[in-house]
């Protein structure tokens, strides 16, 4: 459809831009800010693109005189074609481009036949890019923006020039502008250069850089037809941005992707569960949340509930009924979730010990029990529950296998894994090796919509027999690198795992100054994913070794995006501690069948039942579950 400019009003009802974009189908908003808005087709794309930027010339030039833009090529600037003469006051408009082949000129030429010639825009005002190198090219369009009237283009705190809108088209691979997967330049987020020089395969060019979109105060992303869609799923995924998909890491101010019913297909064929919480006043108001054991979308959300309101759920390792009843109980007077977790040891005890267990099969078969004990006793407790295995190391991946094969038959029959999460504790073999196996089990996990945690760097200490007491002190600790390289490769596979990273953590109680606890580093390690990613805390992260730790560190690391945090030894102690009371109060009723203070006859089965002095133990771990909880601010 062509607009009929002599309208003197600029608004034809023939005009696309003048009405409600053709076929405008929907919209909602993400978690994080970005907007989404459904369109039927390419051509409801193009009017919806032609209505935003009307909008948003509209409203800076009311506010302070000036409109800055930055156009790609391609079907986007055509689009803008259709817009009606008149519709803003085009003598304010200033045009930049979001990249330009040097020498070539094509975006330049294509804004000057379909939107700067139509609209009346003053030629003074479209900067074209120059002649040079791509560096003295880069350089120039840099110091041309940053030389820019403030009304025109302005700063943002950290100097990045900050211009009104930016219109981008997406590749099929996810690139915007020039930035494309994996590349050097969409590797150079968070470095502050606006404009960046390209040299490849004997072409030059420069592109803008993901900081300067960001900076803009608006963003409009476009992305039509089918061949789009698994994308548009990847990109849309809240917290999942990274390099493997540049268009996931646009997240502006103000972001708006446009999709047609064909790009946004995958993404609500997939129900993707976009965990908007951090508004929300308790775990409660989560939609769908329940007593009893959650997966999925649903143990995610809570998750990120937990991270947005500053607090973390502790994680105890049980071996028996008595244990998880002691845990479950807490949870139930504090009225708050908890997390069971079983370890490999714990599962074959938990299953029976003199079982065999050559190929981890008793691990395997106490794993399910226990969780599914978990699962048919939950609910009566009236709080969420998470079920977890922990450590796993490379020598255990057989007891991995069997619960994560028991998770694919348990979701066939319900739709659902039957665990909540798994852990893959890798943390001694190669990192890029970590990384790997981890990858492809995520890869594995993602299809029955289940949380991995992950390690690296390694815990120090013992734990369930794996002793890393003699490890190298700088092992203790992880890098940003390190960290950011695990995101990298798995945020593409599914945003439901978590980083147990090492800050100095031990396992087990250790005497002061033996190791120092840096939880400051978590935050390192946000600051630098996050100035990648242009998003606050994007990490999620497990406090691992939380036993005998003292209360500040625990609460600087929960600042730093900690959701969960395990404990062990001190409920462990707590247990016996029950037992050993028991015995210290009642010593003289506990040395035979008969015969006590009372008299010869007097029998002692009251004091002996294995229910009396095991209830003890449960009181004596309640006791302690809710310290932990406390000290997490699980309250």
């Amino acid at each position: 459809l062509k607009c009929r400019r002599s309208d003197p009003t600029g608004f034809s009802p023939t005009c696309p831009a003048s009405r409600k974009p053709r076929g405008a189908m929907s919209s909602f908003s993400l978690s994080d800010g970005r907007n989404v808005r459904v369109l039927q087709d390419e051509a409801g794309i193009g009017a919806a693109v032609c209505e935003e930027f009307i909008a948003s010339a509209k409203a800076a030039i009311a506010s302070k005189g000036a409109f800055s833009v930055a156009v790609p090529g391609g079907s986007i600037v055509t689009a803008l074609a259709n817009m009606p003469k008149g519709a803003f006051d085009a003598s304010k408009v200033h045009v930049f481009f979001c990249n330009e082949r040097i020498g070539d000129g094509k975006c330049y030429k294509g804004a000057m036949k379909s939107l700067v010639a139509p609209m009346g825009i003053p030629a003074a005002q479209v900067y074209k890019v120059g002649e040079g190198t791509p560096e003295e090219v880069a350089a120039q369009y840099e110091a041309l923006l940053c030389g820019m009237p403030s009304n025109v283009v302005g700063k943002t705190s950290s100097g990045m020039p900050q211009v009104d809108l930016v219109l981008v088209g997406t590749g099929e691979d996810g690139h915007v502008c020039s930035l494309h997967p994996n590349k050097r330049e969409i590797k150079m987020a968070g470095g502050g250069r606006p404009i960046i020089p390209i040299s490849e395969g004997g072409k030059t060019s420069i592109t803008v850089s993901l900081d300067f979109i960001c900076a803009a105060k608006k963003v409009v992303l476009s992305a039509a037809k089918a061949s789009r869609s698994p994308m548009v799923l990847r990109a849309l995924r809240s917290g999942s941005g990274c390099y493997d998909c540049p268009a996931s890491m646009v997240n502006a101010e103000n972001t708006t992707w446009l999709c047609d019913k064909d790009s946004i297909k995958g993404y609500q064929d997939k129900k993707v569960s976009d965990p908007a919480v951090a508004h929300l006043s308790s775990f409660w108001d989560i939609p769908g949340m329940k007593a009893g054991v959650l997966t999925g979308d649903l143990a995610w959300s809570l998750l990120q509930f937990a991270k947005a309101k500053g607090f973390a759920i502790p994680a105890f390792n049980c071996t028996s009924t008595s244990t998880v009843n002691a845990v479950l109980e807490a949870g139930m007077q504090l009225k708050r979730p908890v997390i069971i977790q079983f370890s490999e040891g714990g599962s074959a005890f938990f299953g029976g010990l003199s079982l065999p267990n050559k190929e981890k099969q008793a691990s395997v078969l106490g794993a399910i029990a226990g969780a599914t004990y978990v699962r048919a006793v939950a609910p009566a407790y009236g709080i969420p529950v998470l079920v977890h295995s922990d450590h796993c190391a490379k020598k255990l991946l057989p007891w991995f296998d069997g619960m994560l094969e028991y998770d694919e038959y348990f979701f066939s029959a319900r739709g659902e894994p039957l665990f909540s999460s798994h852990m893959l504790d890798l943390s001694e073999e190669p990192h890029e090796e970590n990384i790997g196996i981890c990858a492809k089990y995520l890869a594995r996990m993602a299809k029955i919509n289940c949380i991995l945690e992950m390690e690296i760097g390694i815990t120090g200490g013992v734990e369930d027999g794996v002793d890393n007491s003699g490890v190298a002190k700088d092992k203790l600790y992880s890098t940003p690198e390190e960290v950011w390289q695990v995101y990298e490769t798995l945020s593409p596979i599914s945003e439901k795992f978590t980083i147990a990273a090492a800050f100095g953590n031990v396992h087990g109680v250790y005497k002061a100054g033996n190791v120092v606890l840096r939880p400051e580093l978590l935050g390192s390690f946000q600051d630098y994913a996050g100035k990648i990613l242009q998003s606050s805390k994007p990490l999620n992260f497990v406090f691992h070794g939380g036993s005998g730790s003292e209360k500040r560190s625990i609460d600087e690391a929960r600042t730093h995006g900690v959701v969960k945090m395990n404990v062990d030894t001190d409920t462990q102690w707590a247990y016996w501690e029950g037992v050993k009371q028991f015995y210290d109060d009642n010593e003289l009723f506990l040395q035979g069948q008969i015969g006590n203070p009372k008299g010869l006859d007097k029998p002692n089965k009251s004091y002996y039942d294995p229910r009396k002095w095991n209830r003890e133990a449960e009181v004596s771990m309640t006791s302690r579950v809710k310290v932990s909880c406390k000290d997490l601010n699980n309250v």
